[in-house]
């Protein structure tokens, strides 16, 4: 355990307000699962949304690997304490990651409920943030967050799915069932509860003013869960940020068109990161 970096991270959990994650309250260094590639170029830390994984970035990360040193990072949803998944705690756990790592200042890309954590970093320790990709972000509404049930069956995945998704060949049977099979345990479905129960409370529309560097809003125009709407209202209320959209593209754009969002990562770094203005 590094006693100074459980403080620094103490001092952005308690600006932060309501976030006492068990490991901190513990002072006990949380696990980490990661994903690293690339050799050279920025810090790039993806974090993926509810029901996501390290997995959705695998598509796009053979194109960032050429300009980036991106890593998959890990958000413990269906492991931990129930009071290690709300949005403020996931956001204290990137920020020890961050810190442990020596990755500051990073450029964090978020789908989902990651571009909300990565919005909670970065208004909490804004010096060890770069710049953001922002993709699809809950933190203002989220459609989804509001129906969520005690049970998640078959039907209720494959219709989330198909939300998702504009392209429905990526609702897959294969796919479906990996996550039904992980709702078959209580405390998973209860612990993804919790955590769309705290991002749908956790607005930041008042804070949004407050982000000051530079932010990439990346969007599928066909987003049913996100909507343009959103898009748009985030656009408008972050003082330096550029929203670009993309046709037949849901909720995981990342997913959906890997070689399109990685391009556009790629030139918003090569503009905005200090790595590229040394």
């Amino acid at each position: 355990m590094n006693k100074a970096i459980i403080e620094e991270v103490q001092r952005s959990a308690d600006r932060m307000g309501a976030c006492e994650p068990k490991w901190l309250k513990k002072r006990k260094e949380p696990q980490f699962k990661v994903t690293s590639s690339g050799t050279a170029g920025p810090e790039l830390l993806l974090l993926h949304g509810l029901f996501g994984a390290m997995s959705n970035w695998d598509s796009m990360i053979p194109f960032v690997d050429e300009y980036a040193r991106p890593t998959a990072f890990s958000f413990p949803l269906l492991t931990a304490h129930r009071s290690e998944v709300k949005v403020k705690a996931l956001a204290a756990y990137t920020e020890y990651y961050i810190r442990r790592e020596g990755l500051a200042p990073v450029a964090l890309c978020g789908n989902s409920l990651g571009g909300h954590v990565a919005m909670r970093v970065c208004l909490s320790s804004p010096e060890l943030v770069d710049c953001m990709v922002l993709s699809a972000t809950s933190g203002l509404y989220e459609h989804s967050v509001d129906t969520l049930p005690v049970r998640m069956g078959e039907k209720f995945v494959r219709e989330h799915m198909s939300r998702v998704f504009y392209n429905q060949e990526f609702v897959t049977d294969e796919a479906v069932n990996e996550v039904v099979g992980i709702l078959t345990s209580r405390l998973n479905t209860l612990n993804l509860i919790h955590a769309a129960r705290s991002a749908k409370k956790d607005n930041l529309l008042e804070y949004l003013k407050e982000i000051k560097v530079p932010v990439l809003l990346l969007w599928g125009e066909d987003d049913t869960v996100t909507t343009m709407d959103v898009a748009e209202a985030f656009h408008k209320h972050i003082p330096n940020s550029k929203l670009v959209t993309i046709k037949g593209c849901g909720h995981a754009p990342m997913i959906e068109h890997p070689e399109w969002f990685s391009g556009e990562v790629e030139k918003f770094l090569r503009e905005h990161s200090r790595y590229f203005k040394k």
